[in-house]
């Protein structure tokens, strides 16, 4: 009976252990990044740069993206030209906010045709490593024009996507390997795992497209309450058994 009781025990706090891990796994809200300065790319061979800092749960992350920068506008952002379901997911995360986006052009500056090729990639670069990081897109490729993708250093997962005030479809993003490509495509792609920094290359230029960033961020007080709650739970069912087994005994 002992060992029915203990193994009980173990199998519950095992189930809470799971439960928990499935959660934070599947956390709800994202983190987006707070841009705040930046400055423009001078083509073919300077880089620009934007940073910003991004807040997961109480640590205060250094965000910098260097490379392409046709322009940075704090005061603009994708959801300006897509609606929010381009960037939820489903509804299962939240869109990002009305400010801070950076545009990037590959060489196209002006609208008026390539002004030259770029020499160098786009980097985002996170103070501490950021785990599970979200880009989100808008106006990616031409529509009935031009393809334009990114060549990532890992692998991007779709997590949703939709049209934009141009048009597009909820098709015009897509992913083969490390690349995405849009062919007029708004949303958001994630890479699973944990980053110092994610890098691209862009082919295919055009007028512009824009992006910003973020990060999945835990829910403590509700992961708390369930993890206390699930706790409580194997703790009554231990002592059900062990009643139960001194019962027997008697």
């Amino acid at each position: 009976m002992k060992f029915i009781r203990t193994t009980g025990l173990l199998a519950a706090a095992a189930l809470v252990t799971i439960m928990m891990q499935s959660v934070t796994a599947h956390a709800s809200s994202v983190s987006y990044v707070d841009w705040t300065s930046g400055t423009p790319s001078s083509v073919p061979s300077t880089p620009g740069s934007v940073t910003g800092t991004l807040l997961i749960g109480s640590n205060l992350i250094d965000v910098t993206y260097t490379g392409d920068v046709l322009q940075f506008n704090p005061g603009d952002s994708p959801v300006n030209y897509g609606p929010s379901s381009d960037f939820t997911a489903g509804g299962t995360i939240n869109p990002p906010p009305y400010t801070g986006m950076i545009e990037l052009s590959q060489g196209y500056y002006g609208g008026y045709g390539p002004t030259s090729n770029l020499t160098f990639s786009n980097t985002l670069t996170f103070s501490t490593p950021v785990t599970d990081p979200i880009i989100d897109v808008v106006s990616l490729g031409w529509g009935g024009a031009q393809t334009t993708d990114y060549n990532f250093s890992a692998t991007p997962i779709i997590l949703s996507q939709g049209s934009d005030i141009w048009g597009g479809t909820s098709g015009d993003l897509w992913v083969v390997g490390d690349t995405l490509y849009g062919y007029e495509g708004t949303g958001a792609v994630q890479f699973d795992g944990t980053f110092s920094s994610i890098t691209w290359s862009a082919t295919g230029g055009e007028d512009w497209n824009g992006i910003t960033a973020g990060a999945p961020t835990p829910e403590p007080d509700s992961l708390i309450l369930l993890g206390s709650g699930l706790l409580g739970l194997a703790i009554v069912a231990f002592r059900k058994a062990k009643s139960a087994g001194f019962s027997m005994r008697l």
